[in-house]
């Protein structure tokens, strides 16, 4: 006789049984990607631009405005190219374009055109091989266990949020940026095989598809999604999410070298920023395959908002708070953004939905980095910055607590 043990053992081997290549080709696309490897690293770059071309931090920060801008506006056609044509060839190409303009950055010579539109050119190509691609494929390999395998395919966001900054800001310092710049193309070039080889869609029609699954591959339309309240207070969380943390989180580094750290010291605790990450989202994955995730999610950002309170009242006694809560935000946000969107809309539509969603959150990161680095060239310190993520987190925990059962499996 089977127990009730037996079978949710026999589930989660069969679930990663059967999707483990394409949760490692996530985790490779993921960890490489345009909104991991390359933002995470774009801290490092501030004073080394603003040394060698004289440009203001929100000037150096309207790049990640630029690049966003692209994102959000071809998020959603990105989601449907994926829907149509399949992961393997768009994420592929996206992959390949984005790798060959990181070289383009290293032939700037201080014309902030240049800057912007590498920017934007490295995003057109780079939309395709977001979070946006690969938590798709996540979603339709895993329903019982799905929290947790996107928490693991995200987490290689946080080791990049790790090592970018553990590593290349002592790299840069010995051997300058550009060279920073061509270690990325590298990096990308690695992952391309990897992600094309492994890369699938969804599982084998093997006809031993179980009830959960034959649900989880069903779902609304993008223009019957729009018609749901669930569409509009999830955008809303994360729209918010991202005004008040993703602005931070490139100025983390020289926030903490302006009160006093060293390059190899900030880069530190810069790099215990990138574990947070790490472990969020796979503390994260685990959990909201238990516990109802708008409950979830209200805990997590109201440790967020405790965090960044913290730093601007208490300085760097509160650092190392400020660097977890800011950690636990990055790790929380992709994981639910992708979670919800199955739960509630189902996978049918899944690329074009999570497009919209992506945009909408994508739009915070766009007016974030400016809005911060406004804030410094104005006030010489990012404490207003650090109080206005606090505040945002409230209508979050709030909104958070309104969201409703879940349609989808």
């Amino acid at each position: 006789m089977t127990g009730a043990g037996d079978v949710e053992q026999s589930t989660s081997v069969n679930e990663f049984a059967r999707g483990w290549a394409v949760l490692l080709a996530a985790f490779v696309g993921i960890g490489v990607n345009l909104a991991s490897m390359a933002y995470y690293s774009s801290g490092i770059w501030v004073r080394p631009w603003q040394e060698e071309f004289g440009w203001t931090r929100a000037e150096i920060g309207a790049q990640q405005s630029v690049s966003v801008v692209v994102m959000m506006l071809l998020a959603t056609f990105a989601g449907r190219l994926i829907d149509r044509y399949g992961l393997k060839l768009v994420t592929s190409i996206s992959l390949l374009g984005y790798g060959v303009l990181l070289l383009g950055f290293t032939q700037m010579t201080g014309n902030l055109v240049t800057l912007y539109a590498l920017s934007a050119a490295y995003a057109v190509f780079g939309v395709a091989s977001t979070a946006l691609a690969f938590t798709r494929a996540v979603n339709a390999f895993f329903v019982k266990y799905r929290g947790l395998a996107l928490g693991i395919s995200l987490t290689s966001s946080g080791i990049m949020a790790y090592l970018m900054p553990r590593f290349m800001t002592p790299f840069v310092a010995e051997n300058g940026w550009r060279a920073g710049y061509v270690v990325m193309f590298f990096i990308v070039m690695a992952s391309l095989p990897i992600v094309y080889l492994l890369i699938r869609d969804k599982p084998d029609d093997d006809g031993s598809a179980d009830e959960a699954f034959a649900q989880a591959h069903s779902g609304l339309t993008l223009g019957a999604a729009l018609r749901t309240i669930e569409f509009w207070k999830v955008a809303a969380i994360f729209l918010l999410v991202s005004i008040a943390v993703l602005g931070l989180i490139p100025a983390f580094i020289p926030l903490l070298q302006d009160a006093g750290m060293t390059a190899s010291e900030a880069g530190g605790l810069a790099a215990i920023l990138g574990v947070s990450v790490m472990v969020g989202r796979l503390l994260i994955g685990f959990l909201i395959d238990r516990v109802f995730a708008p409950r979830l999610t209200a805990v997590v950002f109201a440790l967020v908002g405790v965090g960044c309170l913290s730093l601007a009242i208490g300085g760097l006694n509160y650092a190392l708070v400020a660097a977890i809560a800011l950690g636990f935000a990055v790790g929380a946000e992709v994981d639910l953004i992708g979670y919800y969107t199955a739960r509630y809309f189902g996978l049918a539509h899944y690329g074009a939905i999570y497009g919209l969603q992506y945009s909408i959150f994508i739009m915070g990161a766009g007016i974030s980095p400016i809005l911060i680095g406004h804030i410094w060239d104005v006030t010489g310190n990012y404490d207003l910055g650090l109080m206005l993520a606090a505040a945002l987190m409230v209508p979050v925990i709030l909104v958070s607590l309104t969201l409703p059962k879940f349609r989808y499996k």
